[in-house]
């Protein structure tokens, strides 16, 4: 038999326990509307939103001043390096997502447009930030089409954060 000291102890420890997890999931709860995907979130009835997904790229235009925005056709493109030569590259060679993914098509946005929008913010940037070869491309851009519960369709234009293009060619 265990003395009656350690038994509160461990009685206390138990309460501890319960009242912090109690409280960080009733935070969880509370804070649902928050996060784009609404995550410990409750909907009796979720939303219902399709989305298309146009790839583009802002590169350099032919006149030298500013930029021009060149669509991606089936997510793959040609860029060149810092020396001049042609790289392919692919979308999905980094991109796992099968919504994220999906290029050119109509689909059903899981857990919301929010949620994939955000989602499809964080591809964009990743592919940017992982392709160092391409030094043609300033950043990458998304044209989506969102649909909402047979609503209107909304069109969204993301933009990858600034890549550093080489400009010793």
């Amino acid at each position: 038999m265990l003395p009656t000291e350690m038994v509160d102890l461990r009685t206390g420890a138990r309460a501890a326990f319960v009242a912090i997890w109690l409280f960080g999931q009733g935070a969880l709860v509370l804070t649902a509307g928050r996060r784009a995907d609404a995550a410990f979130g409750f909907r009796m009835f979720p939303e219902s939103t399709t989305l298309s997904i146009a790839l583009s790229r802002e590169v350099q235009a032919p006149t030298g001043q500013g930029t021009i925005v060149v669509p991606i056709e089936d997510g793959c493109w040609i860029a060149h390096d810092r020396t001049g030569l042609p790289h392919r590259f692919a979308w999905n060679d980094r991109v796992a997502d099968p919504v994220v993914g999906s290029l050119g098509v109509t689909i059903q946005a899981a857990y919301g447009g929010a949620a994939q929008l955000a989602r499809l913010q964080a591809a964009l940037d990743d592919v940017a930030a992982h392709t160092p070869e391409d030094a043609d491309t300033h950043a990458l851009v998304a044209d989506v089409v969102l649909q909402k519960n047979g609503r209107e369709p909304q069109s969204v234009r993301l933009t990858s954060g600034p890549r550093t293009v080489p400009s010793d060619r």
